[in-house]
């Protein structure tokens, strides 16, 4: 070795944060068909943490929400609360490995609109020295709905699933984080008759499905068997396309970055092709259950594209439907659980 040569020491462990979408869209609810306490905004994200140079552990996380410089809230996450998050005992993040949060979600009042969201994670390295952090600023928008979206089915429904806390589709936060699920309800106020082991006892089975406004259908999938109650589908199905999971689909596109998505249709019932124009209220297809469905029930959200976990999902309301009594003409945020009531077709 020269005697002017220096050992080459190993580079000092770092952190490389990414969030998933890059660019949050935040769902703001003040327009509800009940009284109450005050507009809430949402936003939800998946969260990576990359250890470069050496192992670490990550110690813990920092969420900032802000309004331009003014600090909306905050959460600190230490070591145990990402514990329980992920399911994982052991926080050391190998070098070039990573550790991911998924479904993470934020609620928070909406007087002022949160601009974005400032991620700082910490980390003791594995070999010693002085703990890492690293800090992600997120941009967040707050999304606002050019679109008129008619209640897209007729009779009495029920949203078992809609934008809160308890709704599953935040499991997929880039396309779905605000899907909607809804199942027809029948005189005795189930949803299906009997054991509800055929999918004719099921009172959403066959109601037809309408378009919320006008467009061109931009995605249309129509082969996809419908599966009994309960069922897994196989994943030979899918093809290899995982737009396929939400089973027969149709994706409409309305002119203005908006497009509403129809899914779990019943198999060859679409009323509409690929490549059509078609107006508010045309039919789309029937009700099913086809793709990874627990049971028949319309799935429908809002993207800024046609293609699933390709284009970002965006939050909506819908009008011309009755709920507590109440016709609402206006653009109205439909809560989970919420029973409603779509108007008779002529």
């Amino acid at each position: 070795m020269n005697k002017d040569s220096q050992p080459i020491e190993n580079p000092p462990a770092t952190l490389e944060l990414e969030s998933r979408p890059s660019v949050l869209v935040a769902a703001r609810y003040d327009n509800l068909p009940f009284p109450n306490i005050g507009p809430v905004q949402e936003i939800a994200l998946d969260l990576g943490i990359t250890a470069k140079g050496g192992a670490v552990v990550v110690k813990g996380l920092v969420f900032q929400g802000y309004n331009g410089h003014q600090l909306l809230f905050e959460q600190r996450w230490p070591a145990r609360i990402i514990s329980q998050r992920t399911g994982e005992d052991d926080l050391t993040v190998g070098a070039g490995t990573g550790l991911a949060l998924r479904s993470l979600q934020f609620l928070l009042h909406a007087y002022e609109p949160i601009t974005h969201l400032d991620v700082t994670a910490v980390a003791q390295p594995v070999a010693g020295g002085p703990n890492v952090q690293a800090i992600l600023p997120i941009p967040v928008t707050t999304h606002s709905q050019q679109t008129d979206l008619h209640f897209p089915l007729e009779g009495v429904w029920w949203a078992i699933q809609s934008g809160d806390w308890s709704d599953y589709h935040k499991s997929e936060v880039y396309s779905q984080p605000y899907a909607i699920d809804f199942v027809r309800l029948g005189p005795d106020n189930q949803m299906y008759a009997g054991n509800g082991r055929s999918l004719t006892d099921h009172y959403s089975w066959d109601q037809p499905v309408y378009a919320t406004a006008g467009g061109k259908v931009a995605y249309a999938t129509f082969d996809m068997p419908d599966m009994l109650p309960g069922a897994v589908p196989d994943q030979a199905i899918l093809r290899g396309d995982m737009r396929r999971i939400l089973g027969n689909s149709v994706a409409v596109s309305h002119a203005n970055g908006e497009f509403s998505y129809y899914a779990h249709l019943q198999q060859l019932s679409l009323a509409v092709n690929e490549g059509e124009m078609i107006r508010r209220g045309a039919l789309i297809g029937r009700v099913g259950n086809s793709g990874n469905s627990p049971g028949p029930h319309l799935h429908f959200h809002v993207m800024n594209g046609p293609n699933l976990f390709i284009d970002q999902g965006l939050p909506m309301q819908f009008s011309h439907f009755w709920a507590a009594g109440q016709f609402y003409e206006e653009p109205t945020t439909i809560p989970t659980r919420m029973i409603v009531v779509g108007p008779q077709r002529e």
